[in-house]
C-alpha cells in the first residue's frame, strides 16, 4: 500500500518573529483515486493555496513553470494541460510541457495580471487549480505504488494582491530560481496504490467452482 510519504520542494522557511501567522504558498496534488488496477486512468490535479494572506487575492499564482516526474517509467502520461486561466488572450496558449516517459518537462503558463489579463480577468480562486494530467496504469505494474517523486519550480513564480493603481506582487521564486519574498512548499501525499488484476488461473478456478455449484 502507499506509504505515508510527504515530499517538500522549494525554499526553506525562516522562523517568523512576527505575532501573526506566516503567509505561505502551498502546492498540492489531488488524485482521482487512491487505489488503482491495471488499465485504470488516474487523474492528478495540481492546486495552489495561499495560506494566511494579508491582502485581497488577485491571483494566488500568476507566473508558473515546472518540471515533474513519477516514480515509475512504465506508466503512460497523457492529457497534460494547464487550467484555462493559464492560456493568455494576449500571449497565447500555455506551454503544457513535453511528456518524456514518466516526466513532464518545461510546463509554462501565466494567469495574466492587469492590464494584459484575459477578458474574464485573472482567476482569483484560492485554492487555485493550475494543471492536470492523466496516468495510465500499465497492464503489468512494476511497482506496488506510484507517486510523484520530483516536483521542481522553474523560473519566476509569482502571485498578486489587488492594488491601486497596480497589483501588489508576491514573489515565490525569482527568475534565477532563488527564494522570493513569500515562501512556498509542496505538501501532501500524491500517488496511488496498485491492486493487481486476478491471474487467469484464479479466474478459471472461480469459474470452475461456479459451474460445479450449478450442477448440484
Amino acid at each position: 500500500m502507499l506509504t505515508n510519504r510527504l515530499f517538500v520542494a522549494g525554499c526553506a522557511v525562516a522562523a517568523s518573529t512576527a505575532a501573526h501567522a506566516q503567509t505561505e504558498l502551498q502546492f498540492s496534488f489531488d488524485v482521482s483515486q487512491a487505489i488503482a488496477a491495471p488499465g485504470d486512468i488516474v487523474t492528478f490535479t495540481l492546486m495552489a493555496e495561499l495560506v494566511n494572506p494579508t491582502g485581497t487575492i488577485l491571483a494566488t499564482v500568476a507566473d508558473m513553470g515546472f518540471n515533474l516526474s513519477m516514480s515509475g517509467d512504465d506508466l503512460t502520461i497523457q492529457n497534460n494541460e494547464f487550467a484555462p486561466a493559464f492560456d493568455s488572450d494576449f500571449f497565447g496558449p500555455a506551454n503544457d510541457g513535453v511528456v518524456s516517459g514518466d516526466s513532464i518537462i518545461g510546463a509554462l503558463g501565466g494567469n495574466t495580471l492587469p492590464p494584459l489579463n484575459n477578458a474574464g480577468g485573472p482567476d482569483s480562486s484560492n485554492p487555485l487549480t493550475i494543471y492536470s494530467f492523466d496516468v495510465v496504469v500499465p497492464a503489468n505494474p512494476a511497482q506496488s505504488d506510484y507517486v510523484i517523486d520530483n516536483f521542481e519550480l522553474v523560473g519566476q513564480i509569482t502571485g498578486a494582491y489587488a492594488g491601486v493603481p497596480f497589483p501588489t506582487i508576491l514573489t515565490y521564486q525569482d527568475a534565477q530560481g532563488n527564494p522570493g519574498d513569500t515562501p512556498y512548499s509542496v505538501v501532501g501525499i500524491a500517488g496511488f496504490s496498485i491492486i493487481p488484476a486476478p491471474s487467469s488461473g484464479f479466474a478459471l478456478l472461480g469459474l470452475g467452482a461456479l459451474a460445479a455449484r450449478r450442477r448440484r
